[in-house]
């Protein structure tokens, strides 16, 4: 199969489910990237990708004209993402690749991923991995975002980021999202914005289909290095809002309650960009803000607990599958939970706040049997419902099905003329 591949951002080991999902697919198809670059870390990326035999084609892009573009939106009615990303050069790069070539099927990635293809999805059969609902996000940031800035940036984003990916579900007729509560979220934007009280949720996402993360199984496996005896792991991109939130939650709610219990506890906060509201926790001794490290192996996979207290989220965690996969012990927030088929107090654990959460951690931390049985029953499963190879089989079949709907409705040949854009 020939696979035009288009996403937003080059997929690395950060930008996971591009990237695993690339790696799967080159074993068996023919895959070109097509890619906006705008940032000197994204072409590291785009070398890295090439070096592993990838074939990337990259349009370079000025930050400094996304946000203008942002900016000019916010004097209208469209969603500040799509703004940002909906590039005019991005979307003629694409039109000119596919005049010049032939692809069986497009794989369009996020929302900032469509941004760039609206009048451009119907040339050739194409699937789009929205990954996650993003108004549902937004709704949950401006609720409980870690700034008045972050709160009432996702205030003004929520109604606008609705309407747009209502229009683009009603458009798009194949899907996928990571977890369950997405798909819910985009059935129900489809009942808000068409008025449709009558179609059953079934009816309405017929197109939607889940396809959780995985993850590297040989790249994340137990360390089987001795424990951090009392240590307290909690990782991720540290300048996503969502991780910044949960992060001083963590340390401000749940880990005095900790320290009254073992003052010995340790926290160890892991990923890049923390902001100073977190950089400054590392004034308490009992706490390491690392920033950016190059893996994040070593230290989740010694810690004895790995907490997920996700004070809000979409998707599905991809810290909590890859800290199951090294045998590190996990508690997770409950409604982060949903996104999982593991079963609590077997595969991991599940708290629904902060003193439950201190309970849940330091009943580990009594517990070394407890520790053993949550490290190795995590493994199993995420062996056993997050493999790549499994998960990027049910996304060709998502491809297939896009095919098949696009010629069995008559559609001319994939070279086919393309509509006009205005320049």
């Amino acid at each position: 199969m020939r696979i035009l591949f288009v996403t937003p951002y080059p997929p690395s080991r950060i930008r996971v489910r591009g990237y695993e999902f690339l790696t799967q697919l080159q074993r068996e198809h023919e895959v070109t990237v097509m890619t906006q670059c705008i940032s000197e870390q994204e072409q590291v990326d785009v070398e890295a990708l090439r070096q592993q035999r990838h074939e990337v084609v990259v349009v370079q892009e000025a930050k400094r004209q996304a946000m203008l573009r942002s900016g000019m939106a916010l004097f209208s009615s469209q969603s500040l993402q799509v703004a940002y990303a909906r590039s005019t050069r991005f979307t003629h790069a694409i039109q000119d690749l596919c005049t010049q070539r032939t692809f069986d099927v497009i794989h369009v990635e996020h929302l900032r991923g469509i941004a760039s293809m609206e009048q451009i999805i119907h040339i050739s059969p194409l699937v789009w991995d929205a990954v996650d609902c993003i108004s549902l996000l937004c709704k949950h940031a401006a609720k409980a975002g870690p700034s008045l800035s972050v709160r009432a940036v996702a205030l003004l984003e929520q109604k606008r980021t609705q309407q747009y990916e209502a229009r683009m579900v009603q458009q798009l007729r194949h899907i996928a999202v990571t977890s369950e509560r997405d798909r819910q979220a985009l059935i129900e934007l489809q009942r808000l914005y068409t008025g449709d009280l009558v179609s059953s949720d079934e009816a309405l996402g017929a197109g939607i289909k889940v396809l959780p993360n995985g993850v590297d199984l040989d790249y994340f496996r137990p360390l089987h290095q001795e424990r951090r005896r009392f240590n307290i792991v909690f990782s991720g991109k540290m300048s996503y809002h969502a991780n910044v939130a949960t992060a001083l939650y963590l340390y401000q709610q749940i880990m005095p309650l900790i320290w009254q219990q073992q003052p010995e506890a340790t926290l160890t906060i892991v990923g890049s960009k923390p902001p100073k509201s977190l950089q400054l926790l590392a004034r308490d001794p009992r706490v390491e803000v690392t920033g950016y490290v190059t893996d994040m192996r070593p230290y989740v996979g010694r810690a004895e607990v790995m907490l997920s207290p996700m004070v809000y989220s979409v998707g599905i965690q991809n810290k909590v599958l890859e800290a199951m996969a090294l045998g590190t012990p996990v508690v997770v927030a409950t409604q982060a939970a949903a996104a999982f088929g593991a079963r609590s107090g077997r595969d991991l654990l599940v708290a629904g706040s902060a003193h439950e959460f201190a309970e849940a951690t330091l009943r580990l931390m009594d517990d070394a049997p407890l520790r053993t049985a949550l490290g190795q029953f995590g493994r199993e499963y995420v062996e056993q419902h997050h493999e790549w190879r499994t998960l990027t089989g049910d996304l060709v079949n998502v491809y297939q099905q896009a095919i098949a709907h696009h010629f069995g409705q008559g559609s001319a040949p994939y070279n086919v003329s393309l509509l006009p854009v205005e320049r």
